[in-house]
């Protein structure tokens, strides 16, 4: 904490003429045509206090006193300032990808700016934010600190030429059927996450709405009879009982390896076509861009059924080698691996750590959403990540290690 006083004193404004946060300025000029365009897509992501201070401004314009960001430093109710702009992350701060406990630290401080560049702190690199991070925190933005000076050019037009002909997805409407017109703007739109208060809606249809979504439960309440029903078949038809934990471990072990497979080659494949889009969306990429979305966390068993199914029919030569009792058993622990995966997948995202493990896990996951989403794709483990080439080359600085 003491390194932090520095930082501190070097981010209050001086006793003469205000800084003049340029960068910041530039930062405002290109984000704020999307909170002026969508505001009500932004307040969703506010807490009571943050959504009345938008109301109260004009698309997160509105000038804010340090003094006033000062009362709101509670975990439950916290603004933080960022080159000059004030932005209420209550709703985010629980799932932030260093944990809670960093923002804690820091949030004593005027303005957090050069610590997210990783230009301040008392270990400044595992401060530094990306690209994706500083997007993100515009969702959150509710004003402006009325203490600093801004530069002439924020009276000018915060809307981007470039834009003016590209296709604008309307995060009020259905989403699935939008997405495909983005064409080859889809990736760089699906990989820019929001966090809402309400999740998103995919379909018209109020039916096939209701199969986009499941909770977590109904995941271990489905599939473990299925891998019980699996093992006691594989038994019956011969596989000794002192062999079936290492065929089903096997089963785990491999499941690790195809979970791995699909997350970076299927789910993370770069689409631009109109049917393309769609089905990436519809399959992984609404998790990128809305990763806090609680009922669409987990994979629908309709959906998972046919993946079994088509993994089944794929694997069908595997009987000719442990023959059909084995493949059974062992089919049966990659089953059970999958539930652990969903089942880790939702703790990483909603989850308290418990441990030093479980904290790793959650910050190597959502450095994947948040950071740097080429690599960390294991969910279970990171082997694979470190076979393939795919670990974050900081993971000191993800997994919090202090230098």
């Amino acid at each position: 904490m003491s390194s932090a006083i520095p930082l501190m004193a070097s981010l209050q404004p001086s006793q003469g003429e205000p800084p003049k946060l340029e960068e910041g300025a530039v930062r405002r000029r290109q984000v704020g045509a999307a909170a002026q365009a969508a505001p009500e897509a932004f307040s969703g992501a506010l807490s009571e206090s943050g959504k009345k201070a938008l109301e109260d401004g004009i698309a997160g314009n509105r000038l804010v006193s340090l003094a006033e960001v000062s009362k709101h430093k509670s975990e439950s109710d916290l603004w933080v300032v960022v080159d000059g702009v004030v932005y209420d992350i209550s709703r985010f701060v629980d799932t932030h990808p260093g944990g809670v406990e960093v923002i804690l630290e820091y949030m004593h401080l005027k303005d957090v700016g050069k610590l997210m560049r990783g230009e301040e702190g008392d270990s400044p690199a595992s401060h530094s934010h990306s690209n994706y991070a500083f997007r993100m925190l515009q969702q959150f933005r509710i004003g402006l600190v009325s203490e600093f000076q801004r530069s002439n050019e924020d009276g000018a037009s915060l809307s981007d030429g470039s834009e003016e002909n590209r296709y604008v997805v309307d995060l009020n409407k259905p989403l699935v059927f939008q997405v495909g017109k983005l064409g080859a703007d889809y990736d760089r739109w699906v990989h820019d996450p929001i966090v809402q208060k309400e999740p998103p809606r995919f379909f018209e249809s109020d039916v096939a709405e209701f199969f986009t979504r499941t909770a977590w439960w109904v995941i271990p309440a489905v599939w473990v009879p299925v891998v019980m029903y699996m093992a006691m078949e594989a038994h019956n038809q011969g596989i000794r009982l002192s062999v079936m934990p290492l065929s089903m471990v096997a089963g785990a072990f491999i499941w690790t390896f195809v979970e791995y497979l699909l997350h970076r080659y299927v789910f993370h494949m770069k689409t631009s076509g109109y049917w393309t889009n769609t089905a990436h969306y519809f399959l992984h990429g609404f998790h990128h861009k809305h990763p806090m979305d609680g009922t669409r966390l987990v994979f629908p068993p309709a959906i998972t059924a046919i993946i079994v199914c088509i993994i089944w029919y794929l694997t069908e030569p595997v009987a000719y080698i442990v023959t059909p009792p084995g493949k059974l058993s062992m089919f049966s622990g990659g089953l059970l691996a999958y539930v652990a995966y969903d089942l880790t997948h939702y703790f990483l995202h909603f989850g308290t750590p418990y441990n030093q493990m479980s904290r790793m896990m959650k910050r190597f996951h959502l450095n994947h959403h948040f950071r740097e989403q080429s690599n960390s794709y294991g969910v279970t483990t990171p082997f694979w990540d470190t076979v393939f080439g795919t670990f974050p080359q900081h993971a000191n600085q993800i997994l919090g290690t202090r230098q």
